[in-house]
């Protein structure tokens, strides 16, 4: 017979309802049935969270939660104001470096190419090295590229220095998203849509510099001649001064605040004494002291209530049935009984089930067997001859045994959870196992601290590509890509769009501070949009039909955006693009880390970003394609693959269930 594990076995949970502890404590004298309203039996307490997850609810929603909120927002703020403003210069950059209509587009797909290898690189950075690294690193190179991009001579160097920038910049979204998800309480995960609101202001803030600097710095309308080197250096100021905010905003972080490391990323690290202080420093920074625990961060899902024990006239006979059958498998009960403590399973505090051969979960603590004591030896299995048949033995004790005392109802939610954790545990071991095999003679030809990381980042993968999560994971990454095709074919060619749009009766081309203008109202529009996704996200329509409905009518815009000419049709229909996409990606973003664990959230958010990256990167090159055909394919091209985003939306299976205020989803 296998030996028993007691970080597994339901026998041992460390529970006031367990069968060991509950035995002793609450024996009836007289063989009555066991009260459980005596027992104090508490069913609110299996209600899907963590311990955790309750310290976090305790520390509950204070002013360093607040101050993440705006921190992290500057990260997002920083990504659409950089995306705009390559958008806002790209006409003015043609013009400096007299580059053809085909290669312009790869001004933006650079910055985009950028972005995908930082998404994918910061987000499992995140994952290994903790979330502050790639907190505070991913604003700092941002600054430093964009000023050494406002000095680039050639087009070439340009390129080269915003694909640098973009992969800065590229990480900021999905690690701070991640980052402010791991400390919010309770019923609070919603605010993480918040952050579009900064989002929103990063294109308002862009345009307006850029309306600022760019018409007076730039060559006139042709024929009139103009020296490019002297009079064209509009873009190069718009670049230079979104580098100093972008610094700023880097040393907001730095100095005004002291980040503290995600309680949830150090305990999933083995690091749980790091974890309670913390989640201290968090309490103390908002004003309450918080003595903790190691069994406070307990991340692992908790175990189903247990029954209620027998009456204390059948305790010997269970005691004597438990040695029989001890007796059987080698092992003796006695040490487990005598140090129920020592039973507590920390298993998402140590080393993961998963095989992760380039990264271990296991920091070496002083005195660590002090915080989570060793199992004790077990004594060696007796002699073949000494061993009593367990069929026997139970047989000879069932007249002993008082009818058993009605179970109180389990809880379905603990019950499954426990089910698909064991599950999905041998299901990332096998997966893992398997793609490393496939992957070795590769990994064989990288140099060892290469070969490392590449192993690390292909164990992260394989957590989120088993067969439970294989669907739903594929179609929120086409999701991902789709809309950043879709939003960027049409978003990186509005400036050059709005410019043969809305002439006036007249026949009289724009001004480029008119164009300018109607970019402003443009990003304008989309600072509701915020708002309206973290309403969306919170409403019966749920995620998923929030998420599809924004994207169908972004398509319904784009179409209106094409057939009208009135110049007042013209801006009304892109506040409407601007307001509908806007609330699709609060939506999207906010959405997307509440479908992943926490051991592969950042990995999993951070490849979604990188496909958007993709898409964004092929954007530029086909719209400028399309656009050579006629001004409006680049359009209903984008309207097209909004509706197969849409639908990929649609066919996740979302089923919604509430846990003391929050939303989870299973798939």
């Amino acid at each position: 017979m296998s030996a028993i594990n007691p970080r597994a076995s339901g026998l041992w949970a460390s529970s006031r309802m367990s069968y060991i502890s509950v035995a002793g404590e609450y024996d009836d004298e007289d063989g009555s049935d066991v009260d459980l309203e005596a027992m104090d039996f508490d069913a609110s307490e299996d209600d899907g969270r963590t311990p955790l997850d309750r310290t976090i609810d305790r520390i509950g929603m204070g002013s360093y939660q607040w101050t993440l909120l705006c921190l992290c927002g500057f990260g997002w703020l920083a990504d659409n104001m950089w995306i705009q403003a390559v958008a806002i210069i790209l006409p003015r950059v043609q013009q400096h470096f007299s580059v053809r209509d085909s290669y312009i587009g790869l001004l933006s797909s650079s910055m985009f190419a950028g972005m995908m290898f930082g998404a994918v690189g910061w987000g499992t950075c995140s994952d290994l090295m903790g979330r502050t690294t790639a907190f505070n690193a991913t604003l700092f190179l941002t600054s430093v590229f964009g000023v050494l991009a406002s000095v680039a001579n050639t087009f070439v160097l340009l390129c080269l220095a915003l694909f640098f920038l973009g992969s800065a910049v590229g990480g900021s979204m999905p690690t701070d998203g991640t980052l402010l998800l791991e400390h919010m309480p309770n019923g609070k995960q919603y605010l993480v849509t918040a952050l579009s609101v900064f989002f929103s202001f990063g294109a308002v803030l862009a345009a307006i510099i850029g309306l600022l600097v760019i018409p007076s710095h730039s060559c006139p309308p042709a024929p009139a001649p103009c020296d490019a080197s002297t009079q064209n250096m509009g873009w190069k100021y718009l670049l230079a001064a979104l580098g100093l905010i972008t610094l700023s905003m880097f040393l907001a972080r730095m100095v005004f605040f002291r980040l503290h490391e995600s309680p949830r990323y150090l305990v999933h690290a083995g690091r749980p004494l790091e974890a309670i202080e913390s989640l201290q420093l968090i309490s103390a920074f908002n004003g309450d002291e918080l003595s903790l625990d190691p069994e406070d961060v307990d991340d692992s899902v908790p175990a189903p209530a247990t029954q209620p024990t027998l009456p204390s006239n059948s305790h010997t006979g269970a005691d004597e049935e438990s040695q029989k059958f001890a007796s059987t498998s080698g092992q003796s009960i006695e040490p487990l009984r005598t140090s129920p403590k020592s039973a507590n399973s920390y298993n998402s505090v140590g080393r993961p089930d998963v095989s992760l051969d380039a990264h271990q979960f296991g920091t070496p603590l002083p005195g660590s067997d002090a915080v989570f004591p060793r199992f004790p030896v077990l004594p060696p299995a007796p002699a073949p001859e000494e061993q009593r048949p367990l069929m026997s033995a139970a047989q000879e004790e069932t007249d002993t045994l008082p009818p058993a005392v009605p179970r109180p109802p389990r809880s379905r939610q603990g019950s499954s959870a426990a089910r698909n954790s064991r599950r999905l545990s041998r299901r990332l071991s096998t997966a893992s196992s398997y793609i490393e095999s496939k992957s070795g003679p590769l990994c064989g030809m990288l140099p060892r601290w290469m070969r490392r990381s590449a192993l690390a980042w292909i164990d992260r993968v394989a957590m989120v590509l088993t067969p439970e999560w294989m669907r739903t994971t594929l179609l929120v990454w086409a999701a991902w890509c789709g809309l950043s095709l879709a939003y960027t074919m049409f978003n990186v060619y509005l400036p050059k769009l709005l410019e043969t749009r809305g002439i006036d009766p007249n026949g009289a081309p724009k001004s480029l501070e008119d164009s300018l203008w109607d970019v402003v109202i443009y990003s304008l529009g989309g600072c509701p949009g915020a708002i309206l996704g973290a309403w969306l996200i919170e409403s019966p329509l749920g995620r998923r039909w929030s998420l599809a409905g924004s994207t169908f009518m972004t398509a319904v815009f784009c179409w209106l955006f094409a057939v009208v000419e009135h110049p007042w049709l013209v801006r009304a229909s892109t506040v409407g693009i601007s307001l509908s996409a806007t609330a699709m990606y609060a939506v999207l973003y906010g959405w997307t880390p509440e479908i992943f664990g926490t051991k592969v959230r950042g990995t999993a958010c951070g490849i979604a970003s990188a496909l958007s990256r993709v898409g964004g990167m092929i954007a530029p090159i086909l719209g400028g394609s399309l656009l050579a055909i006629d001004r409006t394919v680049p359009v209903y091209t984008s309207i097209v693959i909004f509706i197969i985003s849409g639908i990929c939306v649609l066919l996740i299976k979302e089923r919604e269930v509430q846990l003391g205020g929050a939303r989870t989803f299973s798939h």
